[in-house]
């Protein structure tokens, strides 16, 4: 009898303890799966982009499809995007296939890289991007990293026009701060025989920067001989100055609160001009046009459309990393310990009645 009762328990011993194992086995390998793979669409006006965990140190990613984070900015035609980057803190590595980038592209494709970041920065960058459609993406390469935190960027949407003030018209602009590009541009090349005309018009108080961030015209060996050419100037009676061919101006400041813009075309075409205004003398909060993004932000009555997160994000994603796998394990965890408290009175019966 005693012997019998000895055996009984060794089986009932050997199957807890297995049962146990298991149940803990599962809740660890559980806790240690990768969260969800990061990236999303943006369609708010003001938004930011995160590494994952930051301001800690970002995970490395453990899953192949956790590599590569994808955030598309789409927003709404006849709209830039201006991309603010303070700093960055990426895993570097020289060895090959070892290193994190943050890679940055004017396109909603991902396909035209602008702007590609290693290593770690404290120095502020702006990427401005002339389209409504931005992509960025965080490729993740290292197999570990300790103590880089990763980056934080904002983007926000600013005035946008490539309109022309053809036929004697004039294509007035009033915003604080926004892009001009010749017609056509980025996707295509200017027409011919096109005569616009553009005027910035700032606050009396104001004066206005004109910043030139890409400029290709046709080649020419004189610009008292082109045919394509752009002129800028404080009055459209006389244009300050006038530029050809694919040599970048220097930065303009008006000296009052008008700039004029004049393009005309002959029978040559190339890619273009892109050009960023911004006016100074009044906080850029004043502008009407983000006044104007701001209500249509605040119709929703939600803080995720002014930040720019997903609407899922403000409930789920609030939870750190940690505190969703622990929740989960906890989780799989109670019914383990249910189940081996009930097999522990089972075995008792089995052993003692």
């Amino acid at each position: 009898m005693r012997k019998a009762m000895d055996i009984k328990l060794v089986i009932c011993t050997v199957v807890f303890a297995y049962c146990l194992a298991h149940g803990f086995a599962r809740c660890s390998k559980y806790g240690q799966r990768s969260p969800k793979a990061c990236g999303r669409t943006l369609t708010a006006y003001r938004g930011e982009i995160k590494s994952p965990g930051y301001p800690h140190p970002y995970p490395p990613a453990i899953r192949d499809v956790d590599r590569v984070c994808t955030w598309i900015i789409a927003v709404p035609e006849g709209r830039g995007v201006k991309i603010t980057l303070p700093r960055y803190n990426l895993n570097y590595d020289n060895r090959e296939d070892q290193y994190d980038e943050l890679q940055i592209f004017s396109d909603g494709l991902c396909s035209d890289k602008d702007k590609s970041y290693l290593g770690n920065d404290t120095e502020t960058s702006v990427i401005n991007v002339p389209t409504n459609m931005a992509c960025v993406r965080f490729v993740r390469r290292a197999s570990e990293n300790i103590g880089h935190n990763g980056f934080t960027l904002s983007y926000e949407v600013i005035s946008a026009t490539g309109e022309c003030g053809a036929n004697q018209t004039v294509l007035t602009v009033t915003s604080d701060e926004g892009y001009i590009y010749s017609p056509g541009y980025p996707s295509s090349s200017y027409p011919q025989g096109l005569d616009c005309t553009w005027l910035i018009q700032a606050d009396p108080e104001q004066i206005i920067t004109v910043t030139f961030l890409d400029f290709q015209l046709s080649y020419t060996t004189s610009c008292d001989y082109a045919t394509d050419f752009l002129q800028i100037g404080n009055s459209n009676d006389t244009y300050d100055f006038k530029y050809c061919a694919s040599n970048k101006p220097e930065r303009f400041e008006s000296r009052g609160s008008q700039v004029w813009l004049s393009f005309q075309t002959g029978r040559w075409t190339n890619k273009g001009f892109w050009l960023k205004y911004q006016t100074l003398g009044r906080p850029l909060s004043a502008d009407p046009m983000n006044s104007v993004l701001s209500q249509s932000g605040n119709a929703a009555g939600t803080e995720n459309e002014l930040t720019g997160e997903a609407p899922s994000d403000a409930g789920k994603r609030s939870q750190s990393t940690e505190e969703l796998l622990k929740s989960r394990a906890s989780k799989l965890h109670s019914p383990f310990l249910t189940l081996s408290v009930l097999l522990f009175i089972l075995c008792f019966q089995y052993v003692y009645l």
